[in-house]
């Protein structure tokens, strides 16, 4: 797994990634969120991108099931890292495709990041 969800408070999940993103970590949030939204929350997500190499190669992420299903219960998400991936990132999360907010900060940033995400 490259994947770590570090804590969830209340409706935010702080989230690391690491290395090679994959589909079984995609899986573990999609969980975790849809456990939150089943409790009547509203998901903030901090995701950490560290030493991140991007996604692996799979036509599984083709199944978009989970952002037709709740991606309007994810209201803001803020993705911290290195800003070579901040494009792709956006084009990952679908920013400017759906109503949550997204945001891109650079690490030293990273409590900017959570300040917006909470905020």
């Amino acid at each position: 797994m490259a994947c770590e969800i570090i804590k969830v408070v209340d409706s935010v999940v702080y989230v690391r990634i690491w290395d090679v993103m994959r589909i079984a970590d995609m899986k573990t949030l999609e969980k975790v969120a849809t456990e939150l939204i089943g409790k009547g929350k509203k998901i903030r997500l901090l995701a950490r991108i560290e030493n991140f190499q991007g996604w692996e190669k799979s036509e599984e992420w083709g199944d978009v099931g989970f952002i037709m299903s709740h991606g309007n219960d994810i209201v803001k998400m803020a993705i911290v890292g290195d800003e070579r991936w901040k494009e792709d990132a956006f084009i990952f999360v679908g920013k400017g495709m759906r109503k949550t907010e997204i945001e891109f900060f650079p690490l030293p940033l990273l409590k900017n990041a959570e300040v917006w995400v909470t905020s």
